[in-house]
């Protein structure tokens, strides 16, 4: 449990101005590695900081007073010392991310460790400013009451939107089926709606940033994500840490194709084909749940597509040599298993051999990406 003092530094957090932070460098580093480590000794984080020892020990002590941090139950033994690991006080504060999507919204709700607490996918018919903002502060209430979060734990909202950035004053050029959002400054919207401090990215680099901390980015800290949803998108992740680019849009991996060669890997496009083929989904936010491989029509569509993803994957893969190429977003996990062994990687061969090529894997963050990804921007801006 954070102290009364700690709850209300994070009760005030959002009036803290531009580039200041909740923790100095030093401690934030430390709390960095113990993020990404758990279980890692002050000794570990001395070596990989390059913070002197001593210092470390001290400011860990600080961390743990703060609640930031605790000890683990595992012990390190080394030249005759026991030592405790450390990983972080998931009861510190939590997190919410909304997913504005193009007829639903979606929450969820993160605890320091970076662990998804909940989610909840809401239809809605009317995705005005003031009907989403009033369900979602609904279902943020319901959430808070259910799992007993404490209103002065909260570190912070992200917000996850179709669209890119084209100015720096915070507004979007959003996707035509939520016009009204490309007139406001989203981030100062939602702060002030929520009294929290608030970050926001488009769709495809929250659902990476997601799946850097609650999915397969515990494995892989460095890949692509393909952003496969009512449109195709992505994001990047380098060393754990998103790449944002110049001005907000790095990732949008669907500007490749130009779209008169090369049909988009969309779920609207396998919508319309399953349709013509007389199967109906409820809803792509929900196709994951009733996803059925042997659908007429699903052949169809990867075959449509099959050359943009090689496209796509080919050129990420040259350029930025990640680990993995993580395919997400929307996608059902058995469709995304059924594009895998058909994507082609163009490669040299010299000497006998390829580049070496990343793994092309299926997203394991599958329940509403997007606000998972989103809830966790408050964690990398102050902590991370």
């Amino acid at each position: 449990m954070a102290s009364n003092n700690n709850k209300q530094r994070l009760r005030s957090a959002f009036t803290l101005g531009k580039g200041e932070k909740l923790l100095q460098d030093n401690p934030r580093d430390i709390v960095r590695q113990v993020f990404w480590h758990h279980n890692i000794t002050q000794r570990a984080i001395s070596e990989a900081t390059k913070i002197p020892q001593q210092t470390v020990s001290r400011l860990v002590n600080g961390l743990l007073e703060q609640g930031i941090l605790q000890s683990s139950e595992d012990t390190h033994c080394s030249r005759g010392k026991v030592s405790f690991g450390l990983v972080p006080n998931a009861g510190y504060g939590y997190c919410f991310g909304l997913s504005v999507l193009l007829d639903a919204i979606s929450v969820a709700v993160m605890n320091f460790k970076g662990e998804v607490i909940a989610t909840q996918l809401v239809r809605l018919d009317d995705m005005s400013i003031a009907s989403v903002i009033g369900k979602a502060q609904t279902v943020v209430a319901a959430m808070s009451q259910q799992y007993e979060l404490d209103p002065a734990r909260a570190i912070g909202m992200g917000v996850g939107i179709s669209g890119f950035f084209s100015s720096t004053d915070g507004k979007m050029n959003i996707h035509h089926a939520i016009e009204e959002w490309a007139t406001i400054n989203i981030a100062e919207t939602i702060a002030e709606a929520f009294n929290l401090p608030t970050w926001v990215v488009n769709d495809g680099t929250g659902a990476a940033a997601g799946e850097g901390i609650a999915g397969a980015g515990r494995r892989y800290k460095n890949f692509v994500y393909l952003f496969v949803s009512s449109a195709f998108g992505g994001g990047l992740i380098n060393n754990g840490e998103m790449i944002r680019g110049t001005n907000g849009n790095a990732g949008e991996l669907g500007d490749m194709l130009p779209a008169k060669l090369y049909s988009h890997p969309n779920l609207q496009l396998l919508e319309r084909i399953l349709l013509k083929h007389g199967i109906e989904i409820p809803s792509i936010y929900q196709l994951n749940e009733v996803f059925d491989p042997n659908w007429p029509g699903v052949d169809e569509w990867i075959y449509k597509v099959q050359d943009s993803f090689d496209l796509v994957v080919t050129c990420s893969s040259a350029l930025l040599d990640s680990q993995a190429i993580i395919i997400g977003g929307h996608i059902p996990t058995k469709l995304a298993e059924m594009v895998i062994p058909r994507i082609d990687v163009y490669a040299q061969f010299r000497r006998g051999a390829k580049r070496p090529l990343p793994e092309i894997v299926s997203a394991q963050v599958t329940d509403s990406p997007v606000a998972v990804g989103a809830a966790t921007l408050p964690l990398r801006e102050w902590f991370l």
